[in-house]
């Protein structure tokens, strides 16, 4: 209830302050909304919509394979560990417009291949750091006393490792999946023909602030909806799973 206020505190104080400036510089929401249903009708909105969640998926799914594997990997060397870490760390310190810039190079003005190396590279480090960090804060002498007691790999795996990674997986989760989809979207706006953020640009080219705004909202409410309605809820589910598996 008071999110909601806050929000309609936050839409009167817009409407407000529309009304002293010219809409090339703030339309009203009533403009904005009236872009948003031309989006609509027109089909270009879930057309650009789907566009960028299939890149996000895609180069996320990566991510989210290649930090985990790599991740486990390294726990199990500590020379590999001593070799990777930099690696990674300079990969994580490197600014995302400098990869997009790269990637351009590289790629080109490419269909998926610019926006998916952006999110790899920028949500890798995220799912390796917290992954890693998983395996490193599982105690050792509990997976010692599961093998004296002759406990199954299975019940190892889903009573002592899972448990224990459910809170850094579904940071990396939630955190990364945040991070792809702005990534997703720099890289569109930067680097692409096609998707949300290049139909951005040229709403910003061709000085259609309206359609900048609607946009933006569309953005904002996609993931309100993707983060309360579908991450919160797979975090409970998938917490609540593992606590049921411990208990056992």
């Amino acid at each position: 209830m008071r999110g909601a206020t806050g929000l309609l505190v936050v839409l009167l104080f817009w409407a407000l302050l529309s009304r002293r400036h010219h809409p090339l510089i703030l339309p009203s929401p009533g403009e904005t909304f009236k872009a948003m249903r031309g989006l609509w009708q027109s089909g270009s909105l879930w057309v650009n919509i789907i566009i960028t969640l299939r890149r996000t998926l895609l180069g996320y799914s990566l991510a989210l394979l290649a930090g985990t594997i790599l991740a486990l990997l390294l726990k199990a060397s500590p020379f590999w560990q001593d070799f990777f870490r930099p690696i990674i760390t300079v990969i994580q310190i490197i600014p995302p417009v400098v990869w997009v810039v790269f990637a351009v190079i590289w790629f080109g003005i490419a269909a998926d291949l610019t926006p998916v190396f952006l999110i790899f590279i920028v949500t890798f480090p995220i799912i390796f750091i917290n992954i890693f960090s998983g395996l490193d804060s599982i105690d050792s002498r509990l997976v010692e006393m599961a093998r004296v007691y002759r406990c199954s790999r299975r019940k190892i795996i889903t009573g002592i490792y899972f448990p224990g990674l459910v809170p850094h997986l579904v940071s990396a989760i939630s955190v990364g999946i945040s991070f792809a989809w702005k990534s997703t979207i720099f890289a569109e706006y930067i680097g692409s023909n096609s998707g949300v953020g290049f139909a951005l640009s040229m709403a910003n080219s061709n000085l259609e602030t309206e359609k900048l705004f609607a946009w933006t909202l569309i953005l904002v409410l996609f993931m309100l909806v993707f983060e309360y309605g579908l991450l919160q809820a797979l975090e409970r589910r998938v917490t609540g799973w593992s606590t049921d598996e411990e208990r056992e």
